[in-house]
C-alpha cells in the first residue's frame, strides 16, 4: 500500500484527482512549514507567483489576480518591498502608476518554492519503478505539449 493513502481517499474519484491528492498532502505539508519559517502568507506567496510568472504588475493588476481589495493589497506590497523581496518603480508607460517586480531575493525565493515543489513530486513517485516513472513522466511531457504548446518545459 502506498504510503500516503488515507482512508478518506474517495476511490469513485477521477483518476489524477487522487494523484493530486496524493502530491497536495505533501505540498501543503512543506508549503506550510515554509511559509511559516519565512513569515509569508499565501497571498503574499501568490503574488510572488504572479510576478515570476508575468513580470512587473501594477498594484491594482495584482489585487484583482489576488481578488483581495487595493487597499490590502498596497499593504501586502509594501511589506513584501520592505522584505527586500519586490521593488517598486515608476511605470515608464504613465509615471503616475508604479509598477512592483520581484527583487533578485523575491528570485531566489521564488525558485525556492519552485526547489520544493519538485521535491514533493519526487517524493510522491518515488515509489514507482524508473520504467513506469519514466513513461509517466514522458505522457505529462506529451500532454503538456499540447496543453501548453509552445511553452518550454523542462526535463
Amino acid at each position: 500500500m502506498c504510503p500516503f493513502d488515507t482512508t478518506s481517499n474517495d476511490q469513485s474519484a477521477h483518476p489524477l484527482q487522487r494523484f493530486m491528492h496524493l502530491y497536495m498532502r505533501v505540498m501543503v505539508r512543506d508549503l506550510n512549514a515554509l511559509l511559516r519559517e519565512l513569515h509569508l502568507s499565501m497571498p503574499q506567496m501568490g503574488t510572488l507567483h504572479l510576478l515570476n510568472a508575468q513580470g512587473g504588475q501594477s498594484v491594482s493588476a495584482i489585487a484583482e489576480h489576488l481578488n483581495l481589495s487595493l487597499a490590502a493589497t498596497s499593504h501586502l506590497v509594501e511589506r513584501l518591498v520592505q522584505r527586500g523581496l519586490l521593488t517598486r518603480a515608476e511605470d515608464p508607460a504613465d509615471r503616475r502608476h508604479k509598477r512592483v517586480a520581484l527583487a533578485p531575493d523575491g528570485v531566489a525565493l521564488v525558485a525556492r518554492i519552485h526547489r520544493q515543489a519538485a521535491a514533493a513530486f519526487d517524493e510522491v513517485l518515488e515509489p514507482l519503478p524508473s520504467e513506469l516513472r519514466g513513461r509517466f513522466e514522458a505522457t505529462v511531457l506529451e500532454v503538456l505539449s499540447v496543453l501548453a504548446p509552445g511553452v518550454a518545459v523542462a526535463r
